[in-house]
């Protein structure tokens, strides 16, 4: 991929050129790429097919979200140089949250006792639901945490029900992000 950086006759270019070569305009340089090929006898495997709609459901995101101005205007904030909202979209959606950490240290069933969840995203982390099961697998409560105003990265859940049998119980932390992509830990209790 060559880089044009000054030539004014192409400076700011985009598209197909003949069946030659293709100019992309990435932030304020301008590229020239040779033209994708496909080979019309090649049959998409199960995977590449999957990817495909993937990639497809993110661009229709990514479409959506900066038509938003607020979430267009979030996203414009975390891209690099080279990169525009829609790229970051894009990848928020592709990229789900993880559940580092379940911090159960000052959880001693009672109500009001604190779960402490770290969860990260490549973007943002939009809520982490807390559940409580028993041994049995029984739900005894569940809820959403509230995220720690001093770390964005650690959401606090205080448990709203007494739980006098601690050992064995399922401490369950599900991150959302944006596009609704999920991350899940469990806890066993000892």
């Amino acid at each position: 991929m060559s880089n044009i950086s000054k030539n004014l006759l192409v400076k700011g270019a985009k598209g197909k050129v003949g069946d030659q070569f293709v100019y992309k305009t990435r932030g304020k340089k301008t590229f020239i790429t040779s033209l994708p090929t496909i080979n019309p006898n090649t049959v998409a495997t199960e995977e590449q097919v999957r990817v495909r709609e993937l990639f497809g459901e993110a661009s229709l995101f990514a479409k959506g979200a900066i038509t938003n101005p607020e979430l267009k205007a979030a996203y414009q904030q975390k891209k690099a140089a080279g990169q525009t909202a829609y790229n970051i979209a894009f990848r928020d959606f592709i990229k789900a949250p993880e559940v580092k950490l379940i911090d159960v240290s000052a959880y001693t069933g009672l109500t009001g006792s604190p779960i402490v969840v770290t969860a990260k995203d490549d973007f943002r982390v939009a809520s982490v639901r807390v559940s409580i099961l028993s041994a049995a697998g029984e739900l005894l409560e569940e809820g959403l945490a509230i995220l720690n105003p001093i770390n964005r990265n650690k959401w606090i859940y205080s448990t709203v029900r007494e739980n006098a049998s601690l050992s064995g119980s399922i401490i369950r932390a599900i991150a959302k992000d944006i596009p609704e992509n999920t991350g899940t830990q469990e806890f066993v209790m000892p």
